[in-house]
């Protein structure tokens, strides 16, 4: 038996043509590839460049109360940004909470010193999180201990938790 097409007899080569190539699915396929593609370069250019990011470069504590916190932003020169700024005592439970205004100015980069006011002394400190909005859910609600005193934040921050 015949395995090479052209060996075939001449009836059974009419009635099973050769089959041409499937230009739908290569161009369907081609498409797919591409769409894919396009949002794999996508995530990876946010991943590796995102928009905004936030960065604790020190803490120092001041005083029983007090504990001044230096960190940076990279955000778009035209972008108001909040961040959240968080102090906890050994016991991980906040004693110092402050949603800090961050204005525009002009320019990307920013490095930002505040002294935020704790009703203890702090154990930890950390920017939980920046956003373009002030209400954000990227920001978790303040965790004091019940009959803490909150402290009240000075300006830029917007909100103390209470």
């Amino acid at each position: 038996m015949a395995t090479n097409r052209d060996q075939w007899p001449p009836h059974i080569q009419e009635r099973y043509p050769k089959p041409g190539k499937p230009w739908f699915l290569v161009f369907v396929a081609a498409i797919f590839v591409l769409v894919i593609g396009a949002f794999v370069t996508t995530g990876i250019t946010r991943v590796i460049n995102p928009p905004l990011n936030e960065k604790l470069l020190a803490w120092e504590i001041k005083d029983k109360n007090n504990v001044e916190v230096i960190f940076e932003i990279n955000r778009p020169i035209d972008m108001n940004v909040w961040c959240l700024v968080r102090s906890q005592d050994f016991y991980m439970t906040d004693i110092g909470y402050a949603i800090l205004e961050i204005p525009q100015d002009g320019s990307g980069y920013k490095q930002i010193n505040y002294v935020l006011k704790t009703a203890s002394e702090a154990f930890t400190v950390e920017i939980i999180n920046c956003d373009d909005d002030p209400n954000s859910s990227l920001f978790p609600s303040p965790q004091f201990a019940p009959g803490v005193e909150i402290p009240q934040q000075d300006p830029p921050a917007v909100n103390s938790g209470k």
